[in-house]
């Protein structure tokens, strides 16, 4: 006998600008805000780098990535560490900045609306974008995104 999934646990990630939607098991950890370590060659979307469970780790604007200005870094921003998509990566983790604290959503058929990706050009790190009420959730290609943090993080040596 299968089972029928008919939602997905995800959280529903603040971003300044946007929202992120990402199943549950995408985040690793959510912690508060912390000055990150600077890398001034690397791609603009890199802000720094973190230390995190005794591991440096790549911190990236998600907004940037998914064409949205900078965040303002504004009070109550969080960082949320991302679990490596890619099995066997060099990378198992990154970390975005977030504007406040993920919370859970069950992304099921009635919940999630239409897909309105084809209303504006986005760049290939945004796999959908769904509005939901009111709001809309960018849906990011985590793969994509990893690649690219885990090249940019590799070119640097780290």
């Amino acid at each position: 006998m299968s089972a029928v999934v008919e939602s997905v646990r995800s959280l529903w990630v603040p971003l300044e600008e946007t929202n992120l939607l990402v199943p549950n098991v995408a985040i690793a950890e959510v912690i508060n805000y912390q000055p990150l370590d600077l890398i001034h060659d690397g791609p603009d979307w890199l802000l720094g780098c973190l230390r995190w469970r005794e591991q440096e780790l790549p911190v990236v604007s998600a907004e940037h990535l998914c064409g949205f200005r900078f965040p303002q870094g504004d009070r109550g921003s969080r960082i949320s560490v991302i679990n490596s998509v890619r099995p066997g990566a060099e990378l198992p983790f990154y970390a975005i900045v977030t504007a406040g604290i993920p919370r859970l959503f069950s992304a099921d058929e009635d919940a999630l609306g239409e897909s309105v990706l084809g209303e504006r050009e986005l760049p290939d790190t945004v796999a959908d974008v769904v509005r939901i009420g009111n709001e809309e959730a960018l849906i990011p290609d985590l793969d994509k995104i990893q690649a690219m943090v885990g090249a940019a993080w590799g070119a640097h040596g780290k």
